[in-house]
């Protein structure tokens, strides 16, 4: 851990002699930075200490350094970095955010009378569930582990707030939750909004890179957060609908952004294009912070181990836990 701990530190000079870098590592780094810092008095201490804050911030950009792994790794991994709604809401036509079925499987199989899959449209929503889920039972065998389990746990929980806050930001880069997802496209464009295919990078990149700093984001974090303790195991349905709501909130702002970027807000940083870019950062900051405290929240109604025994039984002795986990 010791090693760990000296090798992060290593890296977070190399990082502050580098130039500053565009959205992939900015942005993401903001979004993860932003959130971390607000778990203290709501996470476990373990994870809002100063080294625990930088693994998550150092492990934002973590998916997008892992493109180019290998043809099979990008081909299943890189849909799940967006969503590609239309001007209706739907997705390819097909289903509403606020209906989708319950697994990316199911999602998939939907698409395939529309003649497309879960490959051409993306699934950005269910890289968000698939990692809400597994954070909550990375926390429930958390509070049941005891000695060098519990500390492993500790690692699994940093790494696994990290990578999965990379789609939190993704999720909240309208660009991502878009079938105008470069330049509006051969779509129907009454407002002559631009069609060049340089609007992604240029926004989440030069714009983000040069005129966006982390205090004009954190000036627009609520306090408090909008999600209720869980009195009983969340739903997936309730999760979904939640993870929904994020993202079809995103997605409505798609048409504000290409009218900035037609009045010229973000080739000359208009107090305007500003504050778009910076509150889409702080939703992201925000919902990544929010859902990571709810998984927690929840970790206490899961259950554990197989067969599985309810994480208040262990708690309480009611249920014994493997000697081999303590």
């Amino acid at each position: 851990m010791k090693r760990r701990i000296a090798a992060l530190a290593i890296a977070a000079i190399a990082m502050c002699a580098a130039p500053a870098a565009a959205w992939e590592q900015k942005g993401h780094e903001m979004v993860n930075h932003l959130a971390a810092k607000d778990f203290a008095g709501r996470l476990p201490a373990f994870a809002s200490t100063p080294s625990a804050t930088y693994e998550i911030t150092y492990l934002g950009p973590e998916m997008d350094r892992l493109k180019g792994s290998g043809k099979s790794w990008d081909s299943d991994n890189d849909p799940g970095h967006y969503i590609d709604i239309q001007d209706d809401g739907s997705i390819a036509g097909v289903m509403q955010l606020n209906a989708l079925p319950p697994s990316a499987e199911a999602f998939d199989e939907a698409l395939r009378p529309a003649n497309t899959d879960q490959y051409h449209q993306g699934f950005l929503p269910y890289s968000i569930l698939d990692g809400w889920e597994q954070l909550r039972e990375d926390f429930a065998y958390w509070r049941v582990d005891k000695g060098e389990a519990k500390a492993i746990d500790e690692q699994l929980v940093l790494r696994d707030i990290g990578t999965w806050g990379h789609f939190m930001a993704d999720a909240c880069q309208p660009l991502h939750l878009t079938v105008h997802f470069n330049g509006w496209g051969k779509y129907p464009n009454p407002n002559g909004y631009t069609e060049s295919n340089k609007t992604h990078a240029m926004f989440e990149g030069e714009f983000v890179d040069k005129y966006v700093n982390e205090s004009q984001v954190a000036a627009l974090i609520p306090k408090t957060s909008a999600l209720p303790q869980p009195k009983a195991l969340l739903s997936q349905e309730t999760v979904l609908s939640e993870i929904a709501r994020y993202l079809a909130a995103g997605a409505k702002t798609v048409p504000q952004l290409y009218a900035i970027e037609k009045a010229g807000g973000f080739a000359n940083g208009s107090p305007d294009a500003v504050h778009f870019t910076a509150a889409q950062l702080a939703s992201g900051a925000t919902e990544m912070r929010d859902l990571t405290v709810w998984a927690y929240q929840d970790s206490i109604n899961e259950s554990v181990g197989y067969p599985a025994v309810p994480v208040r039984d262990v708690l309480s002795g009611k249920a014994k836990w493997p000697s081999g986990h303590n």
